[in-house]
């Protein structure tokens, strides 16, 4: 295991005229979508927005369906952390918490792009059963990464709660949802990735909101 990192793809290749074009026709969708809605979009104002024939967007995208996969696609792509290069750098309590904040950030960053993918999964039957498919193999991802960080802090011993790691892991996401309805409804100041993360610390590490790491994880909860 190692440190997290977010996936930026494709930034490490030299670009070609076939990958921007398909970024502007991503980009102009992208809009469309998120103003006017899948129904309402047609493919020959994609083409207008993005500045490109209709026959391009053909070229990328066989069907309006496909582009709209790629354009979640495309949306999801900041969600996509992955434990890399550091690993001996970082305990499972650094990891925990870097997945918490790094939750958190995305919703304060992105928040335009939740609220796409809640009103494509509420108002749109026939499409929202793929999307649930995307969101649902990235929660459980998300999930399976703190339920093996929260089982090793407690085979350390460093991890006061005594619960199933599952169980565990299964509260801290409840209450990550809670906190994105609330930016969503409340705005950026509801939202406090730091506080958030102490928090935790405190919860699952028996530690006080600000206390350092280096105080030690207290001890074990019955």
């Amino acid at each position: 295991m190692g440190a997290l990192q977010v996936k930026q793809l494709g930034t490490s290749e030299p670009r070609t005229q076939s990958q921007d074009s398909r970024d502007e026709i991503l980009k102009a969708a992208m809009q469309l979508f998120a103003n006017r809605g899948f129904h309402e979009t047609s493919m020959s104002e994609v083409a207008r927005e993005a500045r490109v024939s209709k026959a391009l967007i053909f070229w990328h995208f066989k069907t309006k369906e496909e582009l709209f996969v790629a354009v979640l696609n495309r949306l999801l792509e900041p969600y996509f952390i992955d434990f890399a290069e550091e690993a001996a750098a970082m305990d499972e309590r650094a990891q925990i918490e870097k997945l918490v904040e790094a939750y958190l950030s995305f919703v304060r960053d992105n928040a335009g792009s939740v609220r796409f993918f809640l009103a494509q999964m509420l108002h749109d039957q026939r499409l929202s059963e793929g999307l649930n498919d995307q969101v649902l193999k990235l929660y459980s991802g998300y999930r399976a990464m703190l339920v093996e960080l929260i089982a090793g802090a407690q085979q350390k011993g460093v991890c006061r709660r005594r619960m199933a790691p599952e169980s565990a892991a299964a509260f801290l996401i409840s209450a990550l949802n809670g906190l994105l309805i609330e930016y969503l409804f409340m705005g950026a100041n509801s939202v406090d990735p730091e506080g958030s993360v102490a928090m935790v610390g405190e919860w699952l590490f028996g530690e006080s909101p600000g206390a350092s790491s280096s105080e030690g994880g207290g001890a074990p909860a019955a």
